[in-house]
């Protein structure tokens, strides 16, 4: 999709209309809503931040919900971005979120946003990890979702199983069973 000369957006879709990936150079804000059709971007970086007046000129709004690296996000936090993002989604928008790599943070919320949108908690971690090998949640981050999950499934009356921590690990870190590391460092997010 890039055009001559310029490199892939760290970016991959797992939806057509949910993007998770790492930081990208403020040049490439327009490259997002021209070449991806992003409108909307959820930045979880705490010691970086996507200029909103950049963002704004192309046409994208930002929702910055400042998050440590490597570390989860609080719960109500992500109660406010999945509620965000769902209702982009819901109006048939696209949405991208980060985080510095693409690995943690940002895979976070967008996990509890597919739980959200009716995918069971390993299957969206599946999806996660099907669509973005490099999907593979912090220890912290893994156990925040199995919390979000729990919670959501009470208040969702869903019938799906909360899943051990191994289970969601052994999905996340299964990139390091094969030798799937990339071409660089692997790194938290």
């Amino acid at each position: 999709m890039a055009g001559s000369g310029e490199e892939r957006l760290n970016l991959d879709f797992v939806t057509d209309r949910l993007a998770v990936g790492g930081s990208y150079p403020e040049r490439d804000a327009e490259r997002l809503a021209r070449e991806h059709g992003i409108r909307h971007v959820v930045d979880v970086r705490v010691e970086a931040r996507d200029d909103e007046a950049v963002l704004r000129r192309c046409g994208v709004t930002l929702l910055h919900l400042p998050t440590e690296d490597r570390c989860a996000i609080s719960l109500d936090v992500i109660d406010d971005g999945v509620g965000w993002v769902r209702e982009r989604l819901g109006r048939g928008e696209r949405v991208f979120i980060h985080c510095e790599y693409g690995v943690g943070r940002s895979a976070l919320l967008a996990l509890c946003v597919l739980v959200a949108e009716g995918d069971a908690p390993l299957e969206a971690l599946a999806r996660a990890k099907s669509a973005r090998w490099q999907v593979s949640p912090s220890p912290e981050q893994l156990q925040a979702f199995q919390v979000w999950c729990r919670r959501e499934q009470h208040r969702a009356g869903a019938a799906w199983p909360i899943p051990s921590f191994e289970e969601l690990a052994g999905i996340a870190y299964s990139h390091l069973r094969r030798g799937e590391v990339g071409t660089g460092t692997l790194r938290s997010g």
